[in-house]
């Protein structure tokens, strides 16, 4: 049952053929739980534009539907066909775009998206004023940053108060730990940069299982490629409480951007999209055509991981506090080591291109998970396809593939375009990225080695003379 159905007013006559989501102004009836609200309450607002809540339905519906359809279901295990049945206030603008939504949404996720629009007059949630926290004025600030509490995201809050910016950053609070060491990082910048005005808004949705789902265990699903579409819409919702031409900054660096896959089996979704030249331009573009005017800015897409890393190396509020930074793909695991989270693991993908970095930079006193050193050892004690060890092998086979190709003048083009279009000057401009990235990977193999002595160098075939 792929048929999905999504309220944001009571409704008494659903088909009983269809899952059921319920995004209703009073939480308790709803099994999306969200405090969305605080996007515009902490303004001082009742509500947003109708454009703007219409925009923000369609990325809580996109989420809940993405964490609650398992993609077991799929005849790929991974490419989900989906129908979603959404209420929308702007009808006929939704429906104008409706064919570059659902192009833009599959790109991201991978899964084959159909939306049927329906008119509302519903406005969700206005019908109080913020009571909970000290108010914000809009008038005071000129952008909006995401912010993760990732080294990228914590980076480019720095490069936008170096440039004298005023900002709010939007955090999407994924677990209570994770969403203090957010807040934590916000006040070490503030203290620093106190002359300029700076505020944190943190935001949360949390699907429940369906209405009229069964009690099978495909309503729940571990990957999320559509999180970071509503992380966006959050953050174009409180640009427009700033100005109508306030843009969303998107701190992330061009390799993670690009992101090729490091192996056949890692082709298509299973690396994200989210900073992906095509994704960025087809989102802003849609904006445009429905009314919305912000703008969505990646500064860092030209830039590897290294390359921003050194841009603040002498700043002192990143060498105090680039440690506390999480870039790990899992890092509330840790618990399970008996470690406090949210910690970096030190062998996933993010972590591993963040470990590269701070090495290439000098940064070799980073904090990851001390369970787990990397080496010959490390990959053959957990040498499975879900191992532990599966994303080192990637990254260590994608490096010997450089390695053994970086001569050939079609080899890096040619698996820059595997992950999506792009124009000629992209693929200039991202094949020096790829590059240095790839030589900021292979200072890290050889740090490893040379503190470990533990055969990675060996593992990966390197003779010295490539």
């Amino acid at each position: 049952m792929n048929d999905i159905w999504v309220n944001k007013e009571v409704v008494h006559s659903v088909p009983n053929d269809k899952l059921v989501f319920n995004i209703l102004s009073k939480n308790q009836k709803s099994n999306v739980k969200t405090d969305v609200e605080m996007l515009w309450r902490r303004f001082g607002k009742l509500h947003v534009s109708d454009i703007i809540e219409d925009l923000l339905i369609i990325g809580i519906s996109v989420f809940s539907v993405d964490k609650r359809l398992s993609r077991r279901i799929s005849e790929d295990n991974w490419s989900r066909r989906i129908n979603v049945h959404v209420p929308v206030i702007e009808l006929e603008k939704w429906l104008s775009v409706k064919t570059k939504l659902e192009e833009l949404l599959s790109f991201l996720s991978g899964d084959h998206w159909t939306f049927y629009f329906r008119k509302s007059i519903e406005k969700l949630r206005g019908n109080k004023l913020n009571n909970r926290y000290e108010l914000i004025d809009g008038s005071q600030f000129n952008c909006v940053s995401l912010f993760s509490g990732g080294l990228d995201s914590f980076a480019g809050a720095l490069t936008i108060l170096e440039k004298h910016q005023n900002p709010i950053f939007v955090g999407f609070r994924e677990y209570p730990s994770l969403t203090r060491r957010q807040v934590d990082l916000i006040n070490a910048i503030k203290k620093p940069y106190n002359k300029q005005n700076i505020d944190f808004i943190p935001f949360n949705v949390s699907p429940r299982k369906p209405l009229n789902a069964d009690d099978r265990d495909i309503y729940h699903e571990n990957t999320s490629r559509s999180r970071s579409f509503l992380f966006i819409v959050g953050a174009v919702a409180v640009a427009s409480s700033i100005g109508d031409n306030a843009p969303v900054y998107i701190p992330e660096n061009g390799f993670i951007g690009i992101n090729v896959p490091l192996t056949q089996s890692r082709s298509g979704s299973c690396s994200t999209r989210t900073t992906h030249p095509r994704f960025i331009s087809s989102l802003n573009r849609l904006l445009e055509a429905v009314g919305i005017k912000h703008k969505i800015v990646n500064f860092y897409s030209q830039k590897s991981k290294g390359e921003i890393v050194a841009e603040h190396k002498n700043n002192e509020v990143f060498r105090n506090y680039y440690k506390e930074t999480i870039s790990c793909a899992h890092p509330s695991q840790s618990r399970y080591d008996k470690i406090t989270p949210p910690t970096n693991c030190g062998y996933c993908y993010p972590c591993l291109i963040r470990k590269a970095s701070l090495v290439s930079n000098g940064f070799i006193e980073d904090v990851y998970n001390f369970n787990y050193k990397l080496g010959k050892s490390f990959i053959e004690e957990y040498n499975s396809l879900v191992g532990k060890s599966s994303d080192l092998r990637a990254l260590l086979y994608a490096v010997r593939k450089y390695i053994d190709n970086v001569h050939n003048d079609l080899f890096v083009p040619n698996i820059l375009l595997s992950h999506g279009s792009l124009t000629l000057n992209e693929i200039k401009l991202y094949e020096r990225v790829y590059k240095q990235s790839m030589h900021e990977l292979i200072e890290m193999i050889k740090y490893e080695e040379k503190q470990h002595k533990d055969g990675l160098l060996e593992y990966l075939g390197w003779t010295g003379n490539k």
